[in-house]
């Protein structure tokens, strides 16, 4: 017995004319029960729905005898002709449509070319699927410490020798000095890495001048990208030039194109990673002493099962080094940009979890854009009403009215997208420096784009026309002419659903928008544990002359600075607060005198500064004291109170005078405590406190200058000027070290940015359905109206009662929206260690705004529609 797919059997036989529909159902079965003789019922089933959609598809079927011809070309046309009067004939109707689904397309077209930006990095790499980086997770015991994303040198060797799934592998050392000189110029920021040869078979890069062959198998050779040589050398072709790296010549032997954006490893040129050891002396790529402090990517064969693989390297980290406390693993490039945080990384990464939202958003809004047009269309029903019924009565079949109201949404939709093409080129910078990324300009050079603009265009017209189409078709000839239609509740639920649905969305956009503005507030109204206002830090790592000589300078320097009234305070050290920690030094070796060091040690940051740092920043110490001045203080060293924790020491005062084993000198594998600082945010106080150990040292690569802030620009002009006679060679290198901390609530400033736009946008849609709704809902009700001002109503009365319905629905939307706001929000503040709590009004607030606007959207048409005289209204009674 036939059984096709029910749903396509109900969609025939609404539409099919009740003449003909018994004869086209018999034929159809037939058929079907053929092809299920000869085929699974799978494909008897599909077929079937093909046989079904063709049969009312224009273009397809050739009219046969005893149909009424539907398809031919004048129809089709008149059905447009029909839908563009209306549409003209309508206006505002039609601005509110036309602007609500343009406004959402262009909103949704940004956000996911965004969303693909971000998810694209490292696409450019032809292995990418097959490229892992190696990272090194630290253990106190069983206790997970941190991830370090740097690895020990030896290790690409020995895992390539180790594992047969390793095809090959490559070591990358971040170089922290970013100046370089050619000639008499002097360039700044200058973003390079040592690495090697194989970097260039693992990786994808093109060549434009010279070989990679061979380019990076010596001392001293360097690749440079076509960017950074046209800078230097005033041209792309600068193979066999000298650049003067930390006063050693390097010899460019290739030149490459420029990075693509969307990678974390992005540089301006590479070192020969056998240059490394001319650098830095004692190092040895055979050593696993020397440290962790590269960067490890393995090529490995194509369908390796990461967890196995893992696996393998845990294995591994137990017999290597002696150190059980740490445990390689790896992980996908493609991962690495949205799906890791680790210590040390290349660049500050982006957050899978920020990005969801963001698409989710996307999404939102431009389901609130097809709502729209849903509600207007089933609210205007009414007006439509008669048409439809004589239409019916004069013969039409359910098929062409369907096709007729289809005809107006395809015209709607497509004005909609040439309008939402006009504000995603116009809107595309502006949303470039909302984000802070450097999106493609050439998002309309994408061919997926226009894939996605055409899958957006079809969903929307079926979503957004489907429905009013069915509802307007269905109306019964009989109760539309006798005029019961107009009275009937036909599609209020639907309508008022879609409204809750609006505004349940828009309040969890602003919750959302209230949220993070509150949360970067309060981190920066925290207390940092420093003062790093009028704070001037001038960076110094390129000064290379003797010791002697540079303390002499030094010395030398902060005397004439200190001359001028102006500066107050001037210290050194070789980090400062603000900066990432890879400007920092780490070290998991660090214990208690006596303890036992089979436990493992937590991860140290430590750094080292004079006797003026502590006093120029502020720093509060609670117990010992600080560094003598003029003295060598060795064997002495300041730690945090977090080190106080993870050292096991019962208070600040009970570390004082204590051992712990941290070297200092090579005369003893132990320092005393002598003094503890109060926790302070090395980098901002929505990371957590780091222990951190200071050490004395002469000679360091930054300046703090505490400033007066009068005369700013003379203060400045004066430290220029002692700067270049006292250290002619070194360039003049400056930051504010508030300005610094500032650029680590750009990402979040940023998405703060990002939700208060697209939820603006969102309100403005929603209003412009609530504003057309009301519209619709006040002109069926103006004879009420005219009634209720006649029987001595007054304006305010009637006002309330004509919007008390609408606010009502906003208010339930906003009451659905607080659970969906409330986890969206948990999440996001998870991933801060200093975070606001989720008061009561942070969800009252944003809901009162909505009910403010939303109010003032429906009084408006209320009132317009109250002061209209009655005997306007009335007359046709």
């Amino acid at each position: 017995m036939a059984n096709p797919p029910r749903f396509a059997l109900r969609f025939f036989r609404s539409f099919c004319h009740p003449k003909l529909r018994d004869s086209i159902e018999g034929d159809l079965m037939e058929l079907y029960e053929e092809r299920k003789a000869k085929n699974k019922k799978w494909k008897a089933d599909l077929k079937f729905i093909v046989d079904v959609l063709l049969l009312f598809r224009p273009s397809i079927i050739r009219p046969m005898e005893g149909y009424q011809n539907l398809n031919n070309y004048g129809m089709i046309k008149s059905y447009f002709k029909i839908g563009w009067r209306n549409l003209v004939k309508n206006k505002s109707y039609s601005l509110i449509n036309i602007g609500g689904l343009a406004i959402g397309m262009a909103c949704f077209l940004l956000i996911v070319h965004y969303v693909r930006f971000e998810h694209s990095y490292e696409d450019f790499h032809k292995n990418a699927d097959n490229i892992v980086r190696v990272t090194l997770d630290l253990y106190k015991g069983s206790e997970y410490v941190t991830t370090d994303c740097e690895t020990h040198a030896p290790f690409g060797p020995l895992a390539k020798s180790k594992f047969p799934e390793v095809i090959d592998y490559v070591r990358i050392m971040a170089r922290d000095d970013k100046k370089v000189k050619i000639g008499t110029k002097k360039f700044f920021d200058e973003v390079n890495y040592f690495a090697d040869p194989s970097v260039f078979s693992v990786f994808t890069y093109k060549v434009l001048h010279g070989t990679f062959k061979n380019a990076l198998n010596e001392p001293y050779q360097m690749v440079v990208t076509a960017s950074a040589a046209k800078k230097y050398f005033g041209r792309t072709d600068a193979v066999g030039e000298v650049v003067e790296i930390g006063l050693k010549p390097c010899k460019v032997t290739a030149v490459m194109e420029d990075v693509p954006i969307n990678t974390h490893l992005k540089f301006d040129f590479l070192l020969s990673h056998a240059t490394i050891p001319k650098f830095w002396k004692g190092y040895s790529d055979e050593s696993w002493d020397t440290g962790n402090n590269e960067f490890t990517y393995l090529l490995i064969e194509p369908n390796t099962d990461l967890v196995t693989f893992n696996s393998k390297l845990e294995k591994l980290s137990l017999t290597v080094n002696n150190k059980s406390a740490e445990r390689y693993k790896a992980e996908y490039i493609r991962d690495i940009h949205l799906y890791s945080n680790k210590t040390f990384e290349p660049e500050v990464n982006g957050n899978a979890k920020t990005i969801f939202f963001l698409l989710i958003v996307a999404i939102f809004i431009m389901v609130l854009a097809w709502v729209n047009y849903v509600n207007l269309s089933t609210a205007k029903a009414m007006e439509r009403a008669r048409e439809v019924g004589i239409r019916k009565v004069m013969g039409s079949l359910r098929s062409q009215l369907v096709f007729q109201f289809f005809s107006e949404a395809t015209i709607i939709n497509m004005l909609a997208v040439l309008v939402a093409l006009v504000f995603a080129k116009v809107g595309l910078p502006f949303f470039r420096d909302l984000t802070g990324q450097p999106l493609p300009y050439t998002i309309f050079q994408d061919k997926n784009f226009w894939f996605l603009l055409l899958a957006l265009t079809s969903i929307g017209i079926v979503s957004s026309g489907l429905y009013p189409a069915i509802v307007l078709s269905s109306f019964e000839p009989v109760r539309v002419l006798k005029g019961k239609f107009q009275s009937s509740g036909h599609g209020q639920w639907l309508r008022k659903g879609l409204v809750v649905f609006q505004f349940a969305s828009t309040s969890v956009l602003m919750v959302c928008l209230v949220t993070v503005y509150l949360q970067i507030r309060h981190l920066r109204n925290q207390d940092l544990g420093i003062n790093i206002a009028q704070t001037l830090v001038l960076e110094t790592s390129d000064i290379n002359v003797p010791d002697s000589i540079y303390i002499s300078n030094y010395h030398s320097l902060k005397t004439e600075l200190l001359r001028d009234k102006a500066i107050e305070m001037v210290a050194r050290s070789s980090a400062v607060p603000g900066l990432d920690v890879g400007n920092l030094s780490t070290t998991n070796g660090v214990f208690r005198f006596g303890q036992d060091r089979k436990e493992g040690s937590y991860n140290y940051y430590h750094h080292a500064i004079d006797a003026d740092y502590v006093l120029t920043l502020n720093m509060k110490i609670v117990a010992g004291r600080n560094f003598k001045p003029d003295e060598k203080n060795l064997g002495e060293v300041i730690i945090n109170e977090e080190a106080v924790r993870t050292l096991g020491f019962a208070s600040a005062e009970a570390a004082i005078g204590e051992k712990i084993s941290y070297k200092t000198t090579k005369e003893s594998d132990y320092t005393m405590v002598i003094g503890v600082i109060k926790n302070f945010s090395q980098r901002s106080p929505k990371e957590k406190n780091i222990p951190m150990i200071f050490r004395y040292d002469e000679f360091a690569n930054f300046f703090t200058i505490r400033l007066k802030t009068d005369h700013l620009q003379e203060t400045m002009q004066l430290i220029r000027t002692n700067w270049d006679t006292i250290f002619p060679s070194a360039g003049f290198n400056y930051f504010f070290l508030d300005e610094k901390y500032d650029q680590q609530y750009k990402a979040d400033q940023q998405f703060g940015h990002v939700i208060g736009t697209f939820s603006i946008l969102a309100i403005l849609i929603a209003c412009l359905g609530l504003f057309g709704l009301s519209s619709f809902t006040i002109l069926q009700r103006t004879k009420e109206i005219g009634i209720r001002k006649v029987l001595g109503g007054s304006v305010s009365e009637i006002v309330k009662l004509l919007s008390q319905d609408f606010i009502k629905l906003v208010l339930i939307g906003g009451m659905v929206a607080m659970p969906f706001a409330y986890y969206a929000m948990q999440e996001w503040l998870a991933n801060y260690a200093v975070r606001i709590s989720m008061n009561a009004w942070v969800f009252l607030l944003p809901l009162a705004i909505i009910l403010l606007i939303s109010l003032l959207t429906v009084s408006y048409q209320t009132f317009k529609a109250v002061m209209v005289n009655p005997v306007n209204s009335l007359r046709s009674e």
